[in-house]
């Protein structure tokens, strides 16, 4: 479970940081050009890569696991992505966004079954 929220996390975060990086010097069509040119066509396909393993190890989680239980576990990602979105892409996370964050989350583990 705990590598599969890792890899959806990290994917997230590096397809953000290439969609930044990207936006900043073309749009549009001229934009996909320079996603696919060589520097970040290998960032791009590692966190595809990383995206596809981070499903198909929630696949897997759910094989062996209820997903009453493995959902509110797994949204447990939202707080990982607004801490790496603040501390490696520099984004602004508000207290009021930490606030909702956290009231989110603690509102899926509330739902979550009891074992």
């Amino acid at each position: 479970m705990i590598a599969s929220i890792l890899c959806a996390v990290s994917s997230q975060i590096m397809i953000k940081a290439l969609l930044d990086e990207v936006q900043s010097v073309a749009e549009g069509w001229q934009a996909v050009q320079e996603l696919l040119s060589d520097g970040r066509l290998l960032r791009a396909t590692v966190a595809g890569v990383l995206l596809v393993a981070g499903f198909l190890l929630w696949i897997l989680c759910l094989t062996k696991l209820e997903l009453s239980y493995a959902y509110p576990i797994a949204c447990s990602s939202v707080l990982l992505v607004a801490f790496f979105s603040a501390h490696a892409l520099g984004e602004a996370v508000s207290p009021r966004v930490w606030l909702g964050t956290v009231l989110i989350l603690l509102g899926i583990v509330a739902l979550g079954p009891t074992r």
